[in-house]
């Protein structure tokens, strides 16, 4: 018999290309064998086929847009049940919407998309996800024009008309205005160079730095931690953690400290509308965690940290940070984060300021601890300091409230049990 595998879910509204394909026909699959890699503004997806067979066609090629239900392959499954015929169930997706981002991929408009413009004229219509982003960023459907005279308004056409927006200081966005940046000078003309196309990662991150150093008024403040006593219990319990399964880190720590801070001080746990001008604060502690990459900078998520053991945290970012630096990732991994930490520790640095993972509207930055002699009292001793900065959205959150927050986790990281009380 013949069956046709469809794509499952990405989560929510997502969208994705099809980056690899990993067969060809007359190959045989096993099932759940990976068959195609889906890059959405996320991750890129692995996709496994839901029953063995033999590949008759494929139905997709490099560079397809494609979302759930979209045919994949159509599959010889002499032998296979007859459930196979159904459509494959979604992958696992968390509950919270996928956080907006910046990218630079077009969805196209499936047939029946929604008009809009009313009193435009030709009546354009949207895409899906391009409705979806446009309202997110508060963004008039009937201000954009779609490119290359094409009859409806893609994602690629609002995700430009907000780069355009904020490379010309809010004034017009009109397709073809001349772009802010300043022409770059022929290199070419002082030596030799190598010009190389930056990564579909760098690319979304780019855009999405751009887009929110220039949407939050930031503010930063630093302070040290005096972490001697937190190190020392580091090193006793490492063990018992490796045993389990994970890795005692200093993230994995600071990780369920700031499930405590975060309790205490809702105003960092929240997300700013401009539109309504309201504060939304979350009931939910989902914490993001810097990964560098091959690929570049990501940001998978812890969930519900405070409801997890310092060793269940420990063991779930160790096999998260794996996942996502073997670009392993699944599409919910990197979702619904409510506050980052950055910690570049490992490497060095003295101070870092970060922008702010937006819609979230605080990141913590760590660097690496050092030696330093610190006065007593009686006389200076050596004492294991890790600098840390906090930065935030100043529409949500004051500059006396950010000093309180780096006391607190100054606090636990110092005395431990506190993050108990």
């Amino acid at each position: 018999m013949t069956y046709e595998y469809k794509l499952p879910s990405l989560g929510e509204g997502v969208k994705g290309k099809i980056i690899d394909i990993l067969v060809k026909p007359g190959d045989t699959v096993s099932k759940e064998q990976i068959v195609v890699i889906v890059g959405t503004d996320k991750v890129d997806a692995e996709m496994p086929v839901d029953t063995e067979g033999a590949v008759e066609q494929v139905l997709v090629k490099l560079g397809d847009d494609v979302g759930e239900g979209t045919p994949i392959l159509r599959l010889s499954t002499a032998g296979a049940v007859e459930q196979a015929r159904e459509t494959p169930p979604p992958l696992a997706v968390s509950a919270a919407p996928p956080p907006p981002t910046i990218a630079v991929q077009p969805v196209v408009a499936p047939a029946a998309a929604p008009v809009a413009g009313a009193g435009r004229e030709g009546a354009l219509r949207v895409s899906p996800l391009a409705r979806k982003r446009a309202k997110e960023l508060g963004v008039s459907l009937s201000d954009i024009q779609p490119q290359d005279g094409a009859g409806r308004i893609s994602y690629k056409d609002v995700v430009d008309f907000v780069k355009r927006k904020i490379d010309t200081g809010g004034g017009t966005a009109a397709p073809g205005a001349a772009p802010a940046h300043k022409p770059l000078p022929n290199f070419e003309k002082y030596g030799p160079v190598d010009r190389q196309p930056q990564s579909r990662i760098g690319v979304l991150t780019a855009d999405n730095m751009v887009y929110a150093f220039n949407a939050i008024p930031h503010a930063w403040i630093s302070e040290k931690a005096d972490i001697t006593r937190l190190e020392q219990l580091r090193q006793q319990y490492k063990d018992q953690v490796k045993a389990a399964g994970g890795s005692l880190t200093t993230t994995a720590i600071l990780t369920k400290a700031m499930a405590s801070v975060l309790r205490k001080m809702p105003q960092f746990n929240a997300s700013y509308d401009p539109e309504k001008r309201e504060v939304i604060f979350k009931k939910y502690y989902h914490i993001g965690i810097a990964v560098d990459t091959p690929r570049g900078l990501l940001v998978p998520v812890i969930r519900n940290a405070d409801q997890k053991s310092l060793t269940e945290i420990s063991v779930e970012l160790s096999e998260l940070s794996a996942r996502t630096r073997e670009g392993k990732n699944k599409p919910d991994d990197l979702e619904g984060g409510t506050f980052s930490i950055s910690n570049i520790g490992g490497i060095g640095g003295t101070n870092m300021i970060s922008i702010v993972n937006w819609p979230q509207v605080a990141i913590l930055s760590i660097t690496a601890a050092q030696q330093e002699p610190v006065w007593n009292g009686a006389a200076f001793e050596p004492r294991l300091m890790m600098p840390m900065t906090i930065g935030w959205d100043h529409r949500v959150i004051n500059g006396a409230d950010a000093a309180r927050f780096l006391r607190e986790i100054k606090a636990i990281l110092e005395e431990p049990f506190l993050g108990w009380l």
